[in-house]
């Protein structure tokens, strides 16, 4: 595996920073009318009703449901929280030795295994530091029988780029229908990372839960992202989507095709500089272009989630949850899925920054906040009607 490279930012662009430890509406307050990205068109959306499940939560960076209706949570210091059915949440014992918790970086995104009835297996993305040796890795637990402890049972994947600050780590991690795993990894302000083959910076990968490739002979499925912070399969088509960061501008939803190239590439002369198109078809002729693209100004898109039956017209629309602009975006798209006909915005900082979404088995969706300082939950939202 090559090494991650940096260089800096270059002039005007300051990078991404998760400031999730500045209170919502200090520095990221509600915009009024900044809508759902440039050019889509806003409409009333449904009637919702939330509910608190958890709470007292510091950066739960992800949500995950397991069969029996438990519901767990890992914060971003390392902290493991769980919720049965019909108890209160209460932590559960977990080592994750020489994690590192900077910026971006930490415990982030968790998987259930397709097998969990039988395996108890929780897939878990980190960051670690330790020997001299650092990466982002998605290591795989077992829960025990009464929710105790999670032990460690491999190290599915390892060498994903951890940059020397933390940023732009990504590790969403999502389970398909036939137990692969996706991966969306950052670029970790490395200005090769995103277009070399050599590294699993900036990329959407597709393991096996042992953590060999799903399909082909690379675990990479595909090239040329900037920071992913959310994966979804639509249920009817089996289209895969991924979300990410765009630097000041043209934050991208995309439909994912096996081997493409989405165009991020911040080399300019060796460094890393993102006075560059988000998808440059310039550079890249055969780049994809996105699904939807937020514009000036950014969004901040964080995980996705495809609507069910339950969510009536709203069927199949995508819920998109936001950081900065502090709201539910629910994007209605074109019958080939690669555009937006319409869509709603709900939430608007009532929650503060919205991170995580998992479905729920009647059609609600859990969120996880991200506003730090003890303040954060895990919500339910559901369309009114089903409740």
């Amino acid at each position: 595996m090559a090494s991650a490279q940096f260089g800096s930012l270059g002039p005007g662009s300051s990078g991404s920073v998760d400031t999730g430890s500045v209170p919502p509406g200090l520095l990221f307050p509600p915009t009024p009318g900044i809508g759902a990205g440039e050019g889509v068109e806003v409409v009333d959306g449904p009637a919702v009703e939330t509910e608190a499940v958890m709470e007292g939560l510091n950066v739960p960076w992800d949500v995950v449901r397991t069969p029996d209706g438990t519901i767990l949570t890992g914060e971003r210091g390392g902290r493991m929280v769980v919720q049965r059915p019909g108890e209160e949440q209460r932590e559960i014992s977990i080592d994750l030795p020489g994690l590192f918790q900077q910026s971006e970086s930490g415990l982030m995104g968790m998987a259930v295994d397709a097998g969990f009835d039988e395996n108890r297996e929780i897939h878990v993305c980190w960051s670690r530091a330790a020997g001299g040796q650092r990466d982002n890795r998605i290591s795989t637990f077992r829960a025990a029988d009464d929710w105790s402890t999670m032990t460690w049972e491999r190290d599915t994947l390892t060498g994903i780029p951890l940059g020397a600050t933390g940023i732009h780590s990504g590790c969403r991690l999502l389970t398909a229908p036939d137990g692969s795993i996706y991966v969306g990894t950052g670029d970790t302000q490395s200005p090769t990372g995103p277009q070399s083959p050599e590294s699993l910076a900036g990329k959407i990968l597709h393991i096996t839960p042992e953590g060999d490739p799903a399909s082909g002979d690379s675990v990479i499925h595909t090239i040329g992202h900037r920071n992913v912070q959310g994966l979804a399969i639509d249920p009817d088509s089996g289209r895969v989507y991924s979300a990410e960061h765009g630097p000041d501008v043209d934050d991208e939803v995309n439909l994912l095709e096996p081997g493409g190239n989405y165009g991020w590439n911040p080399n300019i002369r060796g460094q890393y500089n993102q006075n560059v198109p988000m998808t440059d078809t310039v550079r890249f002729p055969d780049a994809i272009n996105a699904v939807w693209s937020s514009g000036a100004p950014t969004l901040a898109p964080a995980d996705i989630e495809f609507l069910g039956p339950e969510w009536g017209e709203w069927e199949g629309a995508l819920a998109m949850a936001n950081l900065k602009t502090q709201k539910l975006v629910l994007l209605r798209l074109g019958e080939d899925g690669r555009s937006v006909v319409d869509a709603s915005v709900l939430l608007e900082g009532d929650f503060g920054r919205l991170r995580s979404i998992a479905p729920e088995p009647d059609g609600s969706l859990l969120v996880t906040t991200s506003d730090a300082d003890n303040r954060d939950q895990v919500f339910r939202v559901s369309p009114a009607a089903a409740r």
